[in-house]
C-alpha cells in the first residue's frame, strides 16, 4: 500500500495515563528514546544497569539468556508494578523473559532480530508459543508475520522501527561530507563489507565507521549521501534514524514483503539500488547533482515527522495491541503463505521453516543464492514461495554431472566451492529428494555449490541421512534438535566440510563417474585448491590427483602443503620424486634433502630410501651451496686446538631463558672443531626441561657440581636470605672453579652467564694462574660494578651485541670487548622451501613475562579479529607470570579468538623448529632492552617474517623494510598495522622473508665460535 494511505500524526497521544509499562530491552537504555511506551516505565534487560530513584528504580539488571521476570517485576515498589509487559527478544537468545503466565497486565512480544544467527524464526516462534504473549509485533521483518500467523498466532502487528529514537538535525545548506556510512561491518555483514568495498574500487569518496546515536544524527545531517545496506533484507532502524536526522538516505531495494515500500516512496523521499553496480552509479548521480538529493532529503525528513514520529509510533502500538485498530498501510493478516503449524502438518511445518532459514542464511554471503530443486512433495513449491521475500535466492532445476566438460564462464562450477569468510560470490544450494538414496548420490555427483538441502521427517532419518552424507565430504551446519527453535528433525542444511573426500567420491565410483570427460575431472581437480586448508588435505588431493595422471596438479597440491608445513617428509619427498621424473633433478635433490633432514628431526624413517641425493645433481654448484648451509664442523682457522673450561650457572637441559643453550651451542661446536672442553656449572634439576635434542651429546664432559646462592622466581633472580650462607657458597665456587682449571690444565676459559654464581674467580683465573678468560655477556649487567670489573690483559669482554657493548661503555667498565653474537643454528632451523603466505600464521616464541611484550601482540590480534583479517597464533614459551598468562588466555576467550590462538608452554629446539615450519611470521615484541634475541635469527633462517620492537641489541638483527619490520615497542595498533601490512602486499612479503633468511646467515653458530677461537689466539699471543 502506498504511503499517502497512512494515518497522520493527528493520532491520539499518549501520556502520563498510559499503563505503567515494564520493557525488557536488548540494548543500553541510552539507545532507546525515554519515554518509550509511558511516562510510567521502567527498563531491564541483561545490558540495563541497576539505576534507583528516589521512590522505585528507573532500570534494572537481569541474566543473560532465560530469567524469570516475576522476580524482576517482585523488586518494584506498588507504583511500578507492571500493567503492560513488552519483551524485546530475537535469536540472540539473550533476553528470553519467562513466567509471564504469572504475572498480571498486558504482555507484548516485540520481535528483534529474526534474519540471522542461527534458526532465528524458530527461536522466536517456540518462545512466544512457551510465554502466550497477548500480542506479537514485528519492528523490522515484516516478512516474517506469515510464519507467526501460520504458528497460530492471533494478534500479529507490523509496527515499522516502533523503538526508534528520533534525533532531529536541520538540513544544512552545504554538507560538508561526501558519502558516508555509519554502522557495523564486521563477521556478521559480509553483504555490507562486499558492496562498501565494490564502492571503494570504483574510486567513490566513501567514510565508513562505527559511531554512537548523537555523532550518527549528526553524520546522517552532515553527508551529502548517507548510505545503507541492510544486513539480510531487512527494513533496519538506520532507515529511519538517517530520515530523521535530514540525511540524503541511498538504501538497498528491499521485497515487498520487507514493507519499505509501504513507508516512503523511492525517488521523492529516499533513493534505492537493487546491486553494488547501481549503487556506483547512483552515489555518482547524486553526489554529482545536489540540489536534486536535497529536494529528497527535505521531502523524506517532512514525510518522516509526519507519519513516522515516535508519537506515531506509539500511538500506532497502543491502538494496535489493546484496540486491534491497525493502519492499513500496516497490515499483515493477509500475509500467510498456505502453510500450517497445525499438529497434523507440524513437521512440514517446521521442515519449510528449517529450509527457509538455510538459505536465508546462505544469502548472507551469497551475491546471488541459485536454488536447484524441482517439486518433490511439494517442498520445493512451498520453498519457493517462502522465499519471494529474499531478494538475492533464485530458483533453477536440478543439476547432474555433465558428461562432457562445461563451458569455462558455464554455470554450475563443477565441484563445491564454499566461498572464504571475507569474500562474497554467487552461490548455489541443491534440494536432495531423501529418501531416495540413489537420486540424491546422482545429484551429489554434480553438485554446483557447497550446500545441499536434505528435508528430514525424524530424527532416525536425519541420522541416516548425515550418515550418507558424510560420505560425500558433508556436514549438518546446524546441530540437531534441542532447545528454543528446535525443528525437532534435525538441521536441514548440509554443507562440504571435506572436499578431498567429495573429489574421491565423486570421480572415483564406476558409476558415478562413468562417462565424465578428462578435461573435467581435471577442473573438478583444480576446483579442489581454494578449499583445501590443511597440509593433510592438499597431500590428499596430491594423490588422488597423481592417481589420474595429473602430474602437474599433484606438484600444486604438494608445493601448497610444504608451504603450509615444510616438516612434512611425505609431501618433500612427493616433490623430489615428481621433479627426478620431470628432469629437473637439482630440484629433486634439494627437496629430497629436506625431506631426510625433516625425517631425521623428528626421529622418523628414510622418507625416499629409493633415490640419492647426490647422484640426482652430483657436482651441481647449486647443491653444493645447499649442503655448505649444514656442515657444523669445520677446521680452526688459525692456532692449534685447546683445553676449553666452560664455565657458566646454568646448562642444557637445565634451562631458563636462552643463555644455557648458547653456551652449549659453543661448546659443542668447540669440541667438534677438535677442542677438548670441561662445562662446569651448577645442578638446579627443577629446571630441566624434557626432550631438549642434542643436549645428552656433550652430558660427559659436564661437571654440575658448582652451587648456585638463590634461585628465580617469576622471572627474576633472588638470593637467600642468609647473607653468610651466600658468601660461604660464592667462596666454595672460587675454589671449585680454580682447582676444575688446575685439574683440566685449561688453557683457555669461556665464561655465560654468572647469575647466582659470583664473578669472583675472574681475577685470580687471569692474574695468578695465566688462563685466558673470554666472558660472554649476555646483558649489560655483567655480576661485577665497575669498580670490580677484571683489569687482567687476559680477561676480554664479549657482549652479545654492539648494543650490550655500547651500555657497557657507558657504564664506566672501560673493557676490552669482542662482540660475539649468540649464535643461531641456521642448519637446524633454515628451510629451503620458503612459508606459504596465504594469511597469516604467527608464533611467539619467549618467556610469557610482561617484558617480553606477549600482551602487545595479544591485544594487536584483537584488532586483527575484530576487523575480520584471518590468522592464528600460537604462543610458545614457559609462563613465570602465571597472573599475565591467565589474563591473556582469559583476553583470548573474551575476544572469540580461541579457535585462532593458543598457548603450548615451553618447547624445546625441535619443537620450536616444527612450529617454525608451520608458521610464516614471527612477532619478537619485547618491553625492555633485549640484548640480542636469537629466535629472531632462527625464525628467519626458517624464513618467517619477523616483526619486532627494534629494542636494545634485537634492532641490531633487522633492517626495516628490507628483511623484516619494526614497530614501536608497547604500540599494539602499530604491531596490528604491521601484520596488516604483510597481507596488503604479499610481495613485498616475500621480498622480506627470503632476504631475512639470507641476512640469518650472519648470526650462525659457527661464526660465533670463529670469533671465540679468534679471542683466544689473540688473548694468548699477549700471554705469551
Amino acid at each position: 500500500m502506498p504511503p499517502h494511505t497512512q494515518t497522520p500524526s493527528t493520532l491520539p497521544q499518549t501520556g502520563a495515563d498510559a499503563p505503567r509499562t515494564l520493557f525488557c530491552c536488548l540494548a543500553t537504555p541510552d539507545y532507546y528514546r525515554r519515554p518509550l511506551f509511558s511516562e510510567r516505565e521502567v527498563f531491564c534487560g541483561p545490558d540495563c544497569p541497576t539505576v534507583e530513584t528516589g521512590d522505585g528504580f528507573a532500570s534494572l539488571n537481569t541474566p543473560a539468556g532465560e530469567f524469570d521476570l516475576p522476580s524482576i517485576v517482585a523488586r518494584l515498589p506498588a507504583h511500578q508494578r507492571p500493567e503492560l509487559i513488552v519483551v524485546k527478544a530475537d535469536a540472540t537468545r539473550r533476553n528470553l523473559a519467562r513466567g509471564l503466565d504469572r504475572l498480571p497486565g498486558t504482555k507484548v512480544l516485540l520481535v528483534g532480530d529474526t534474519h540471522h544467527f542461527a534458526a532465528p524464526l524458530r527461536t522466536l516462534l517456540a518462545y512466544g508459543a512457551m510465554e502466550g504473549f497477548d500480542a506479537v509485533v514485528l519492528d523490522h521483518t515484516r516478512q516474517h508475520a506469515h510464519a507467526f500467523l501460520e504458528a497460530g498466532f492471533d494478534c500479529v502487528y507490523w509496527i515499522p522501527a516502533v523503538d526508534y529514537a528520533l534525533r532531529r538535525r536541520d538540513i544544512p545548506a552545504s554538507p560538508d561530507r561526501p558519502l558516508t556510512f555509519v554502522g557495523q561491518v564486521g563477521a556478521f555483514h559480509p553483504w555490507r563489507r562486499h558492496v562498501l568495498d565494490r564502492l571503494v574500487a570504483a574510486g567513490l569518496p566513501l567514510t565508513a565507521m562505527r559511531a554512537p546515536p548523537e555523532t550518527a544524527a549528526d553524520l546522517y545531517a552532515a553527508s551529502q549521501v548517507t548510505l545503507n545496506v541492510s544486513l539480510n533484507g531487512d527494513l533496519n532502524l538506520r532507515v529511519f534514524e538517517a530520515l530523521g536526522a535530514g540525511g540524503f538516505l541511498l538504501t538497498d531495494a528491499l521485497s515487498e514483503e520487507a514493507g519499505l515500500e509501504r513507508c516512503f516512496t523511492p525517488g521523492r523521499h529516499l533513493a534505492t539500488y537493487r546491486s553494488p553496480d547501481e549503487l556506483v552509479e547512483l552515489a555518482r548521480h547524486y553526489l554529482d547533482h545536489p540540489a536534486e538529493a536535497m529536494a529528497i532529503r527535505r521531502a523524506g525528513q517532512a514525510h518522516l515527522l509526519e507519519f513516522h514520529s515516535p508519537q506515531v509510533k506509539c500511538a500506532q502500538f497502543f491502538a494496535a495491541v489493546f484496540d486491534d485498530r491497525v493502519d492499513p498501510a500496516l497490515e499483515v493478516r493477509g500475509e500467510r503463505r498456505g502453510l500450517s503449524a497445525l499438529p497434523a502438518q507440524g513437521v512440514r511445518f517446521r521442515r519449510r521453516l528449517a529450509a527457509y532459514e538455510a538459505l536465508q542464511r546462505l544469502q548472507l554471503t551469497a551475491s546471488r543464492l541459485t536454488v536447484h530443486a524441482t517439486g518433490e512433495d511439494g517442498f520445493a513449491a512451498d520453498l519457493r514461495l517462502m522465499a519471494r521475500d529474499l531478494p538475492r535466492v533464485v530458483f533453477a532445476a536440478p543439476a547432474v554431472a555433465p558428461a562432457v566438460a562445461p563451458d569455462e564462464a558455464a554455470d554450475p562450477v563443477p565441484l563445491p566451492l564454499p566461498p572464504p569468510p571475507d569474500r562474497v560470490r554467487a552461490e548455489a544450494v541443491t534440494l536432495l529428494p531423501w529418501p531416495d538414496t540413489a537420486e540424491t548420490d546422482r545429484r551429489m555427483a554434480g553438485l554446483p555449490g557447497a550446500s545441499v538441502l536434505c528435508p528430514t521427517v525424524s530424527a532416525r532419518d536425519h541420522a541416516a541421512a548425515s550418515a550418507h552424507l558424510a560420505g560425500w565430504g558433508f556436514v549438518p551446519a546446524e546441530p540437531g534438535s534441542s532447545g528454543p527453535g528446535s525443528s525437532g528433525v534435525g538441521g536441514i542444511l548440509f554443507q562440504c566440510a571435506d572436499a578431498v573426500r567429495y573429489a574421491v567420491r565423486s570421480l572415483s565410483d564406476p558409476e558415478l563417474a562413468a562417462g565424465l570427460a578428462p578435461e573435467l575431472r581435471r577442473a573438478r581437480l583444480a576446483a579442489l585448491e581454494p578449499m583445501l586448508r590443511t597440509a593433510d588435505q592438499m597431500i590428499g588431493a596430491a594423490r588422488l590427483a597423481a592417481r589420474f595422471g595429473e602430474t602437474a596438479l599433484a606438484e600444486r597440491f604438494l608445493l601448497r602443503a610444504v608451504g603450509l608445513d615444510r616438516q612434512r617428509p611425505d609431501a618433500l619427498a612427493g616433490l623430489a620424486r615428481l621433479c627426478a621424473a620431470g628432469g629437473r633433478p637439482l630440484e629433486a635433490s634439494i627437496y629430497l634433502g629436506e625431506a631426510q633432514r625433516a625425517a631425521r628431526l623428528a626421529d622418523a624413517p628414510d622418507p625416499a630410501p629409493d633415490l640419492d641425493a647426490a647422484a640426482l645433481a652430483a657436482g651441481h654448484p647449486g647443491l653444493e651451496r645447499y649442503h655448505a648451509l649444514f656442515r657444523q664442523a669445520a677446521a680452526p682457522s688459525i692456532g692449534r686446538p685447546r683445553r676449553i673450561l666452560v664455565v657458566t650457572n646454568l646448562f642444557p637441559p637445565q634451562e631458563f631463558g636462552g643463555y644455557g643453550r648458547k653456551l652449549w651451542e659453543f661448546s659443542a661446536e668447540l669440541i667438534r672443531r677438535g677442542h677438548a672442553v670441561k662445562v662446569l656449572t651448577a645442578d638446579v634439576p627443577e629446571l630441566t626441561r624434557p626432550g631438549m635434542a642434542g643436549t645428552e651429546d656433550i652430558e660427559t664432559q659436564v661437571d654440575r657440581s658448582l652451587a648456585l646462592y638463590g634461585y628465580w622466581k617469576d622471572g627474576r633472580a633472588f638470593a637467600h636470605e642468609d647473607p653468610a650462607h651466600c658468601v660461604a657458597l660464592i667462596r666454595a665456587n672460587i675454589h671449585r672453579v680454580l682447582e676444575t682449571a688446575r685439574h683440566f690444565r685449561a688453557d683457555a676459559c669461556l665464561v655465560g652467564n654468572l647469575d647466582l654464581l659470583g664473578t669472583e674467580f675472574l681475577d685470580p683465573l687471569t692474574r695468578q694462574m695465566g688462563v685466558p678468560v673470554l666472558h660472554c655477556l649476555g646483558n649489560q649487567h655483567p655480576g661485577y660494578t665497575p669498580e670490580a670489573a677484571p683489569r687482567s690483559p687476559l680477561y676480554r669482554a664479549g657482549p652479545a651485541s654492539g648494543w650490550v657493548a655500547e651500555r657497557l661503555a657507558a657504564g664506566g667498565y672501560g673493557l676490552p670487548a669482542t662482540v660475539i653474537y649468540p649464535g643461531a643454528r641456521v642448519d637446524y632451523f633454515h628451510r629451503a622451501v620458503m612459508p606459504a603466505t596465504d594469511r597469516l600464521r604467527i608464533a611467539f616464541a619467549s618467556l610469557l613475562v610482561n617484558y617480553k611484550g606477549p600482551q602487545t601482540l595479544v591485544n594487536a590480534l584483537g584488532i586483527l579479529h575484530r576487523e575480520d583479517i584471518d590468522f592464528d597464533c600460537t604462543f610458545a614459551g614457559e609462563a613465570p607470570d602465571a597472573d599475565l598468562a591467565a589474563r591473556c588466555r582469559d583476553f583470548v576467550e573474551r575476544q572469540g579468538m580461541a579457535g585462532k590462538v593458543r598457548f603450548t608452554g615451553f618447547l624445546d629446539r625441535r619443537g620450536l623448529s616444527d612450529l617454525f615450519a608451520r608458521c610464516n611470521v614471527l612477532v619478537f615484541p619485547s618491553v625492555f632492552q633485549e640484548p640480542f634475541g636469537i629466535s629472531q635469527v632462527e625464525a628467519m633462517a626458517a624464513g618467517l617474517t619477523v616483526i619486532g620492537s627494534g629494542t636494545g641489541g634485537s634492532g641490531e638483527v633487522l633492517r626495516d623494510g628490507v628483511d623484516g619490520l619494526l614497530f614501536k615497542a608497547e604500540d599494539h595498533v602499530a604491531l596490528a598495522d604491521r601484520l596488516r601490512s604483510l597481507v596488503k602486499d604479499r610481495a613485498a612479503w616475500l621480498r622480506m622473508a627470503m632476504s631475512g633468511r639470507d641476512r640469518a646467515r650472519d648470526f650462525t653458530v659457527a661464526r660465533s665460535v670463529d670469533r671465540i677461537e679468534a679471542v683466544f689466539d689473540e688473548l694468548a699471543a699477549q700471554r705469551g
